[in-house]
């Protein structure tokens, strides 16, 4: 080969590698170009981010450095073409990473001049990934209490989760709410897909439309190259959490009607039609009527989202859980700090009923955490309790004092439910010596309480066959 020859391969290779490196400015995998023997003579972006060095390191090492395979340095200099090569890459920082590697080799006048190296993670890796970032914790078992109104909510659960319908969540703060929502994707045909979750107010407002929709490359300034999923792509075959819908901006709420019509979205900046296989539940503590009343949320979104219509009521609404809430939970974290388990005095499950619980089941959570943590001893008193719920009054503070004169306990986790219902009906017939036992002193009584006049009047009812 003469010199006019030469030099005009290699204008060739030139050509080649600037060709090469345009187009992979576009390519979101890492990917590396090496020479025929091996060297490395490019890399993009994403290869520097997955191996924690810059091009300027990379470039004129030997492959080898960076990836491990019994077979790549054959295929490279034979010019051999391979698919789903099992490789091993090693970051600066010493950590392995298992890959899949496509290699295309790169030719010129039939000669080896290299091969660009696509790394990917395997299949069932990135599904384990997507399953563990996308996955549910809690089923319907984490749904905890006996209550007439829990045991017909999770009834109603059971009945709904294999349909496809959209299903809205309504309840207080700190209810459960999400918890419900995984437990219905968990019993639905859609298991085995993900479960992804989007607080609405809980993203800025100029976030949250790029988030659900996703964007394409240039959308906006920042917009990473090649674009982003939004959280509809990323529920595909699965359930799409929308918790605290009441908080989503109106001109959302008018795109999100659009979806739910037509099943079909498109990305922020993009013009192409993407379905969507996803089944929608809602969530939210608002009052939606009265939002739609003051034009704060669209009414016919509403309908939409309403088709199913679940409420999980308040802790107060439900204290004969309580009990049983304080057992899951002392258990929980006892087992998790390397604890033995807590006694309660009378004065102290009096002193937990008579609280109105602002924060439901989160804040119960809360308090037994507290009390784990803090209580040296056994036995937990109303000093044991968080200040929030031992705020006491003159009475109360004679209450404790009796209880430190003559400490009656009731154990964790007893055989039997006796001695919380004593307490019970203790409460219950101080409320009725205070109001009266007519029906509007029971309506109080109920009231004071926390519980329901119909809930009233069944314990009255249990008390007495009682006795």
């Amino acid at each position: 080969m003469n010199e006019r020859d030469l030099e005009r391969a290699r204008q060739e290779r030139l050509k080649l590698l600037r060709e090469i490196e345009g187009l992979l400015s576009f390519i979101t995998d890492p990917v590396l170009v090496v020479d025929a023997k091996g060297y490395i003579v490019h890399t993009n972006s994403s290869a520097e981010q997955i191996f924690e060095r810059s091009q300027i390191i990379m470039i004129g090492k030997h492959v080898t450095e960076f990836v491990q395979s019994a077979s790549l340095l054959q295929y490279i200099k034979q010019g051999k073409p391979a698919t789903n090569l099992a490789v091993c890459i090693m970051s600066a920082k010493g950590t392995r990473l298992e890959f899949s590697c496509r290699l295309h080799p790169l030719l010129v006048n039939a000669q080896v001049e290299g091969a660009i190296l696509f790394l990917t993670k395997p299949i069932l890796l990135q599904e384990q990934e997507q399953s563990s970032r996308y996955g549910t914790r809690f089923s319907l078992d984490d749904v905890i209490g006996s209550s007439p109104a829990i045991t017909a909510l999770k009834e109603q659960v059971m009945k709904i989760a294999k349909s496809e319908s959209t299903v809205l969540i309504r309840g207080e703060s700190g209810t459960g709410k999400e918890v419900l929502a995984q437990s219905i994707h968990r019993l639905s045909h859609r298991n085995k897909g993900p479960f992804v979750a989007i607080n609405c107010a809980a993203i800025p407002e100029a976030l949250l439309e790029s988030e659900l929709f996703g964007y394409e490359e240039g959308a906006f300034t920042g917009a990473k190259k090649g674009g982003k999923p939004g959280r509809f792509e990323l529920a595909r075959g699965g359930t799409l959490f929308l918790d605290e819908i009441g908080d989503m901006p109106l001109y959302l709420q008018a795109k999100l009607l659009r979806v739910l019509q037509e099943r079909r979205i498109e990305r922020v900046g993009g013009t192409k039609s993407i379905e969507v296989d996803v089944r929608i539940i809602a969530a939210t503590h608002k009052d939606l009527e009265s939002m739609i009343a003051n034009n704060q949320f669209r009414e016919d979104l509403y309908f939409r989202l309403n088709v199913i219509p679940l409420y999980v009521p308040p802790l107060r609404e439900r204290k004969e859980d309580l009990y049983e809430l304080i057992q899951y939970y002392m258990y929980k974290f006892c087992k998790r700090l390397g604890k033995e388990p807590k006694r309660f005095s009378s004065q102290a499950l009096k002193k937990i009923f008579d609280y109105h619980w602002p924060g439901n089941i989160r804040e119960l959570e809360n308090m037994v955490e507290y009390i784990v943590n803090l209580e040296i001893g056994d036995l937990v008193t109303i000093s044991s309790l968080p200040a929030s719920i031992r705020e006491m009054s003159k009475d109360q503070r004679h209450d404790m004092e009796e209880e430190m004169k003559e400490p009656q306990t009731v154990s964790h986790l007893p055989k039997s439910l006796y001695k919380i219902n004593e307490v019970e009906e203790q409460l219950i017939i101080q409320a009725l010596q205070r109001f009266g036992t007519n029906t509007e002193g029971k309506r109080k009584a109920a009231e004071a309480l926390g519980i329901s006049l119909a809930t009233l009047y069944r314990k009255l009812e249990k008390m007495k066959r009682r006795r």
